[in-house]
């Protein structure tokens, strides 16, 4: 086959590798005088139809991190995608001959990664890709091309039961079990390789965690964080999107260059399914992770509840002035002040609702982060539904889950699919100025969001 002319127009040079399923030649176009790639797909293979369909998949796409796809071709011995030739590296042979990438690097082919991914995702009939792996990405002047769609589905077409492949040690862990095949089976493959572009190393264990990367590389503490959050092995606990991971790789870079401007804080709402579920204790948990992180912070009673002077009332050494009340540390704003008071020299806003109502969504919804806080007892249920179908539409809010432990806690995300779904950890004393390694873990992912351009980056 190598010394023939296919369809009058493409001169075989040579092979280029091959697969269980596939071959990939380099041609030449005869009278353009141009390279392609080749791949071609015998139909005397089993699985022949389910590689016919990558044709299929390929043929509608456009993004500057897919090859061009010339035409596609047949013939009776099977099929034959003509492509764009890409010269470059595979990131395999890019990670053996430079060893574990700087993070700078790692964050713009991830980025990348994530634009590419977000446009299968949100394409007229969305696309999973589920076998993201080294051999795969070709690296081309510091662009990545991915270059092999014979494992991708339409969302739309999946169905309960059916086997779906990827590669061990990159593709997520669902995809050899009984869970749901979704968009996070991808968020899991982009944190795998930046796990490898930040480790050189490649995980071929079948366990429930991934060796875990903060022992064995240098890259800050954020990218850590956030491919560990990527590469859990119950998807509710990974991001719930690629734009999620998106959005929290931009902020590690925002986080270099943005200033803070008088007059501009970052407001953080936090409201509850019900009452006593947990609110204020959150509220002055996160204010407290604030400070430690140099951030000047107040809280804002922003219900009924009276909570600032009764808390007072308790207290003996506390500081008033402005209007504000300082008790252990945190500046707490009553609600009969709100409207009066200046809040423009602090940094960050946290702002508590209490029980999440009509009266106050529309407040609630236009803070920059935003935290609902729910029960997943059989006796809060009723509230927590109440109150989701008043925020049904809305993709950013995180829904932090209390006073539950794992089995509940997986029993309550079994509906909320694609939401940014988490379990508080017990802490007894809200002004306690220690961190569990979990509550650092999840206020460091719910702060972790790049700041409009107006505002700073605070952490």
């Amino acid at each position: 086959m190598q010394q023939e002319i296919l369809f009058n127009k493409y001169r075989i040079v040579k092979l280029l590798g091959k697969g269980g399923m596939a071959k990939v030649y380099l041609a030449e176009h005869i009278t353009l005088n141009s390279f392609r790639a080749i791949k071609f797909i015998s139909k005397q293979h089993p699985q022949y139809n389910k590689q016919r369909h990558e044709a299929d998949i390929l043929k509608n796409l456009k993004h500057s991190c897919i090859p061009v796809i010339y035409d596609i071709e047949e013939d009776e011995d099977g099929s034959y995608i003509i492509e764009q030739y890409i010269e470059g590296d595979t990131l395999k042979e890019y990670i053996a001959s430079k060893g574990p990438l700087n993070e700078g690097i790692i964050i713009q082919f991830a980025l990348q990664l994530c634009d590419l991914i977000q446009y299968l995702h949100s394409t007229q009939k969305p696309i999973l890709y589920l076998d993201l792996k080294p051999d795969n990405i070709i690296i081309s002047d510091d662009t990545i091309k991915l270059i092999d769609f014979g494992s991708a589905v339409y969302l739309d077409d999946l169905t309960e039961g059916q086997p779906y492949s990827g590669t061990r040690g990159y593709a997520a862990p669902e995809l050899y079990g009984s869970g749901r095949i979704d968009e996070r089976c991808d968020v899991y493959g982009i944190g795998m390789l930046m796990y490898y572009m930040t480790t050189g190393n490649t995980v071929y264990k079948e366990q429930a965690e991934n060796e875990n990367i903060d022992e064995i590389c240098g890259c800050s503490r954020q990218l850590k964080d956030i491919i560990n959050r990527c590469l859990k092995y119950n998807p509710s606990q990974r991001l719930s999107s690629v734009i999620r991971l998106n959005k929290q790789l931009s902020a590690i870079l925002q986080k270099k260059h943005m200033s803070f401007k008088s007059g501009q804080s970052l407001s953080i709402a936090v409201a509850g399914t019900q009452s006593r579920i947990g609110v204020t204790h959150l509220s002055f948990r996160l204010i407290r992770y604030l400070i430690r992180q140099k951030n000047s912070c107040l809280y804002q009673e922003r219900n009924k509840s009276g909570c600032v002077w009764l808390i007072k009332s308790r207290y003996t050494l506390t500081d008033a002035r402005d209007a504000v009340i300082t008790i252990r540390g945190i500046p707490m704003l009553p609600r009969e002040m709100s409207s009066k008071y200046d809040t423009a020299k602090y940094h960050v806003l946290v702002q508590d609702y209490g029980c999440l109502t009509k009266d106050n969504l529309e407040h609630f919804l236009a803070a920059d982060i935003k935290i609902l806080v729910a029960g997943g007892k059989e006796w809060e249920l009723e509230h927590a539904e109440q109150v989701l179908d008043m925020v049904t539409e809305y993709k950013d809010i995180f829904y932090l889950f209390n006073y539950l432990d794992g089995k509940y806690f997986q029993g309550a995300v079994q509906g909320m699919r694609q939401r940014n779904c988490y379990r508080i950890p017990y802490e007894p004393d809200p002004f306690s100025k220690d961190f569990s390694k979990n509550e650092l873990e999840l206020f460091r992912e719910i702060t972790a969001v790049p700041i409009n351009r107006k505002r700073r980056s605070f952490w």
